[in-house]
C-alpha cells in the first residue's frame, strides 16, 4: 500500500504515451506481464534467486506465445544480440580451456533468454506502463541503496551491498539508477514531488558513497554535472538536493567513517589495474581472432605478474573491452562495439523523431544515461558477463528499443491508405 501510494504521488502523466497500439500482442493479461516485469526490475540486487526465477518464468511464458507475434518484436537489436552470442559460442568451442569455458553456456544463458522475452513483453505494453515500469526500477534501486547504506552504517558489511550481490555489482547497479533518475521525465513543479524525487536521488548517491566505489562516485558526479548543464533538474530539485547533500556531509563530518576516510586517502590507488594492463600488453597479439575462451583469465595471465597482485583473488580483467577481447577475440569485441553503437543510434533516433511523445523520448534518454554510466564504469570493472549487471543492461536496452517501436508504428499508420468517404 505504501509503495502504491508513493507511485501515485510520483505518477507523472505522459503527454501522448498511449497514442499508438502495442507493436505485438500476448496471450497473457497485460496486468500479469506488468507485475512480473516490475518484480524483475526490482530484483536485481534484492535477490539473485528471485531475479533468476522471475526471468525463467517470463521466458517460459514467452515460449507459449504465437510465433507471428514474436516475429513482430524481433528487430536489428535482436540480430546483434544473436551475433554476439554466436561469436561467444565459437569462442567456447575453440577455447584453450574448454572445461572452464563451457561453464559460460549456462551461466550466461539468462542474458539471452531475458533479452528475447523482455524485449517481446515490453513491446506488448503501452507507453504509460513503460513509464511506470522504469520509475519502479529507479524507486526499487533507491530502496536497495537505503538498505545497503544502513547495513554499512550498522557495521553489518564493510561496504554497502545487496543481499545476494557483491559491492561492485551493487555500486554499478546504483550508479545506473542514479543516472537514470537524473534524466527521468517528471513533473516536479509541486514542492512535495520535487522533495520526494530529490530524496530518492540522494538515497541513491548515499548508496554509491557507502559502496566505496571511487570510480563510480566520480562517474555519478559527472552525470550530475551533465544533468545540471542540460537543465534536467529544476530549481526546487537543485535546492533540495543541495540541502540533502549538505545534511549527509554534515552527518559524515560529525561521525566520520574510518573506511571512507581510508578510501579518500588512497584515492590514486589503482587496485592492481596497472598490473592487469601490463599483462594485457603481453597477451595482446595472441589468439586475436576468437580469444582464449571465456573464464580463462587465471590460466592465461602471466604468472610473474600474477604474483604482484595485492589482491590474490582477482579473477577477471576489470574492463569489459579487455574481457571481451581476450575471451572472444576481435570478432567478439567488434560485435560488442557494434551493439553499443547501435544502441546509441536508436536513442538518437528516438530523440529526433517527432512522432514519439516527449516523455517517452526522455525515458529513452534516461536509459541511455544509465548505459553511458555503465560503459564508463566498465572501464574499471565490467557488466556484460556479470550475472546481475548484464540483466540490468538487457532491461535498459529493451526499454530503448521498445520506445523506438513507436516510430515504427507511427510510420505504419502513416503508410496506411486513407479511405475516402463514399459519394452518393
Amino acid at each position: 500500500m505504501i509503495f502504491r501510494n508513493a507511485l501515485e504521488k510520483l505518477n507523472f502523466r505522459l503527454e501522448q504515451g498511449d497514442q499508438f497500439p502495442a507493436l505485438a500482442s500476448s496471450r497473457i493479461s497485460g496486468r500479469i506481464i506488468f507485475v512480473l516485469l516490475s518484480i524483475f526490475a526490482v530484483s536485481f540486487v534484492l535477490s539473485l534467486a528471485l531475479m533468476q526465477f522471475i526471468g525463467a518464468v517470463i521466458f517460459i511464458i514467452w515460449l507459449t506465445e504465437r510465433w507471428r507475434e514474436k516475429r513482430k518484436a524481433m528487430d536489428t537489436l535482436t540480430s546483434l544480440i544473436i551475433l554476439f552470442g554466436f561469436i561467444r559460442i565459437l569462442s567456447i568451442i575453440f577455447s584453450e580451456y574448454p572445461a572452464l569455458s563451457n561453464e559460460s553456456l549456462y551461466k550466461e544463458a539468462l542474458f539471452y533468454s531475458s533479452f528475447v522475452s523482455v524485449n517481446f513483453y515490453l513491446k506488448t505494453l503501452p507507453g504509460k506502463k513503460i513509464h511506470n515500469l522504469f520509475m519502479i526500477f529507479i524507486i526499487g534501486a533507491a530502496v536497495m541503496a537505503a538498505i545497503g547504506s544502513i547495513r554499512f552504517v550498522l557495521g553489518i558489511v564493510d561496504r554497502a551491498q545487496g543481499f545476494s550481490s557483491s559491492y561492485t555489482v551493487f555500486s554499478c547497479y546504483i550508479l545506473t539508477a542514479f543516472s537514470a533518475g537524473l534524466y527521468f521525465p517528471r513533473q516536479t513543479k509541486e514542492t512535495s514531488r520535487a522533495f520526494l524525487w530529490s530524496f530518492l536521488i540522494t538515497l541513491l548517491f548515499i548508496g554509491l558513497v557507502t559502496s566505496l566505489g571511487r570510480a563510480n562516485i566520480a562517474i555519478a558526479v559527472l552525470i550530475l554535472i551533465s544533468a545540471l548543464l542540460l537543465r534536467r533538474l529544476n530549481l526546487k530539485e537543485i535546492i533540495f538536493l543541495g540541502l540533502f547533500f549538505s545534511l549527509f556531509a554534515a552527518a559524515y563530518f560529525l561521525k566520520p567513517s574510518q573506511v571512507i576516510s581510508e578510501r579518500v586517502q588512497n584515492i590514486s590507488y589503482l587496485s592492481d589495474r596497472d598490473i592487469i594492463w601490463m599483462g594485457a600488453g603481453q597477451l595482446l597479439n595472441k589468439h586475436p581472432v576468437l580469444g582464449f575462451g571465456p573464464r580463462t583469465f587465471r590460466e592465461i595471465f602471466p604468472q610473474e605478474l600474477k604474483e604482484m597482485f595485492a589482491d590474490k583473488g582477482i579473477g577477471g580483467w576489470h574492463n569489459d573491452f579487455l574481457q571481451v577481447y581476450f575471451e572472444s577475440g576481435l570478432l567478439g569485441l567488434a560485435s560488442f562495439i557494434i551493439l553499443i553503437i547501435y544502441i546509441f543510434y536508436l536513442a538518437i533516433l528516438n530523440e529526433r523523431n517527432k512522432k514519439i511523445s516527449g516523455d517517452l523520448k526522455r525515458i529513452s534518454s534516461s536509459a541511455l544515461a544509465a548505459i553511458v554510466s555503465m560503459l564508463i564504469s566498465s572501464l574499471f570493472s565490467g557488466f556484460i558477463y556479470s550475472v546481475v549487471l548484464s540483466i540490468v543492461f538487457v532491461f535498459l536496452i529493451t526499454v530503448i528499443t521498445r520506445i523506438h517501436s513507436d516510430k515504427i508504428l507511427a510510420e505504419s499508420v502513416q503508410e496506411k491508405p486513407q479511405t475516402q468517404p463514399a459519394i452518393d
